[in-house]
């Protein structure tokens, strides 16, 4: 009877331990996979938003300098209307472009060829063609980016006041940096990490290339992930990604694909911890328990013969 007595003890032990094992290990996996959902939605959000506040602030800058700069080229107009022997004065035409802070300033004839520049290779090439209509609408002013080899300027055109032609003028705004880093979306993610080794990346919808990603070396790369994966606005689903299994959460924002990902190891890392506690802490708490209830039945036993 003490014998039966004794392995129901032990097997009743055991079976707390491995029922008390599982719980922890579900229910700690499920609590680690929910937070990184989270963390996931919210990177995304985090991600989106900084894409919307990046075109906002864009066009905010943009008409600024355009309003400024279109400002310029029609004083710019009336001055030439008034004294047009500045044109043809080199050392006058280099003064007037120092003193309306412009990088070239070009001014064409009826048909759209720079006939006059203070830069002499611009000379009998062709103005913009957004700007033609300056050639006839004598209130016409538009202006342009142009971005090359990293290198931002804006391009103005006015109508020429004296004669049918086009006053094209190009600055290199004060900001100019500021609009190259609102429009580089490579440069998005730098400061949205996800955990210690999670990835996040915006992807082109019709190339399915890299636009942006916390590892820069994939910037510009065709991505793994094909049509299929992004059959909704938004969704979750698992793939592999640097010979890893990932969880991949991701968002569709206009022409983009926001994605974040994390890969399963380090969703159930802390799992994985207490799992090896646990497999260690269960054998040698129920083995301690059962030494010392076999110390307790061998004492009684030994009492029990003495009587």
């Amino acid at each position: 009877m003490k014998k039966s007595f004794y392995r129901s003890v032990v097997i009743s032990i055991l079976i707390c331990s491995l029922i008390f094992g599982f719980l922890a290990f579900y229910s700690t996996g499920v609590v680690d996979r929910a937070q990184t959902r989270e963390l996931l939605d919210i990177r995304i959000n985090q991600v989106g938003d900084k894409l919307d506040d990046n075109i906002y602030e864009y066009k905010n800058i943009t008409e600024q300098i355009y309003s400024n700069y279109k400002s310029r080229s029609r004083v710019m107009a009336m001055m030439l209307s008034k004294n047009k022997s500045i044109m043809t004065d080199d050392t006058s035409f280099e003064e007037l472009r120092m003193a309306i802070g412009a990088d070239v300033i070009s001014i064409t004839d009826s048909s759209g060829f720079i006939k006059y520049s203070t830069n002499p290779s611009s000379e009998n090439s062709k103005a913009y063609e957004d700007f033609f209509p300056a050639i006839e609408n004598k209130v016409f002013s538009e202006a342009v980016l142009n971005t090359q080899d990293e290198r931002t300027s804006v391009i103005t055109g006015c109508s020429r006041l004296d004669a049918p032609g086009i006053i094209q003028i190009e600055f290199t705004p004060d900001n100019a940096e500021t609009l190259l880093d609102l429009t580089d979306v490579s440069r998005t993610l730098t400061e949205i990490p996800v955990l210690e080794n999670g990835h996040m990346a915006i992807i082109d919808t019709e190339s399915k290339k890299y636009l942006s990603h916390t590892n820069s070396g994939l910037i510009g790369t065709e991505s793994l992930f094909t049509e299929d994966d992004f059959k909704d606005d938004n969704g979750w689903f698992s793939s592999e990604f640097e010979g890893q299994e990932v969880l991949v959460k991701y968002a569709i924002h206009d022409d983009k694909i926001i994605i974040g990902m994390v890969s399963y190891n380090e969703i159930y890392k802390r799992r994985n911890t207490v799992v090896k506690w646990l497999m260690f802490v269960i054998p040698v708490t129920s083995a301690v328990i059962t030494l010392t209830i076999r110390d307790k039945i061998l004492k009684t036993a030994n009492k029990d013969n003495k009587i």
